[in-house]
């Protein structure tokens, strides 16, 4: 057990650091959202006056989508560095040493989570400053974090497969076109009572929606709203999944 910690907190270190190489590759994951999010709250501000809308601004009612997708944004990165890590020879000398294999994977996770952390917290500091109101107060703001990290790792997983099974850095990143239908076909933009039906459904089966409307119960209304249980058991679940897909493929790989 000793052992196992000891890889997983020095391939952790390792990881962790090549969050900032280079630095200025944080800043599309992180402008992106702001854009969207500066755009979307200025220019359909009135669609909250629409009957049946929320009795909040739409500045508000999208806020939580901002801080999801800062981190939705990054969380695919871990992929890429895999194929990194496999062309370079890097993994080859981590599988042929001594080090606990899950290790080498947790140790990915603990980046991507690192990763989201540091951006969620910088956009949710911007939102503060234009005004937005969380208020679930300090402990919401830590539960809303456990659920985006929860995700993050999860999502992180399957541009880590692809790693794996592929080996090739374009059809990783490719993996990006799925962020958008992901997103928008859910609840992020609209309530889904003011949706089309066959929206409607789409984002019913999204589990992406539950998670933004988790984050958003815990921005507009706090705690006791069933919509964070719900946020919680669809990153939980996809956590699960992704990452039992993950260790199986990363097994696989190493015969």
């Amino acid at each position: 057990m000793q052992t196992f910690i000891s890889d997983w907190w020095y391939l952790s270190i390792r990881n962790v650091k090549l969050i900032w190489r280079p630095l200025l590759a944080l800043l599309p994951a992180l402008f992106m959202p702001i854009f969207f999010f500066v755009v979307n709250s200025l220019s359909l501000q009135s669609f909250a006056k629409v009957p049946g809308f929320p009795d909040v601004s739409y500045k508000d009612f999208i806020a939580p989508v901002a801080i999801f997708t800062a981190i939705f944004f990054s969380a695919g990165n871990a992929g890429i560095e895999l194929v990194q890590d496999i062309t370079s020879g890097y993994l080859k000398k981590l599988i042929i040493m001594p080090i606990n294999k899950l290790a080498i994977v947790l140790a990915k996770l603990t980046e991507v989570a690192v990763q989201s952390i540091i951006q969620g917290v910088i956009m949710l500091t911007l939102l503060l400053v234009w005004g937005v109101e969380i208020k679930s107060g300090l402990l919401g703001v830590l539960a809303m974090f456990a659920m985006l990290v929860v995700f993050a790792m999860a999502w992180s997983c399957i541009s880590m497969i692809s790693a794996l099974r592929t080996q090739n850095a374009r059809l990783v990143q490719s993996l990006f076109i799925l962020v958008f239908p992901l997103l928008y076909l859910t609840t992020s933009q609209a309530p889904k009572e003011l949706l089309p039906e066959t929206f409607a459904t789409l984002a019913s089966y999204n589990p992406v929606t539950y998670i933004i409307e988790g984050i958003r119960a815990l921005v507009l209304t706090g705690f006791g709203d069933p919509s964070i249980g719900y946020g919680f058991a669809a990153a939980s679940g996809m956590f699960v999944v992704f990452v039992t897909l993950t260790v199986l493929s990363f097994r696989k790989a190493l015969k």
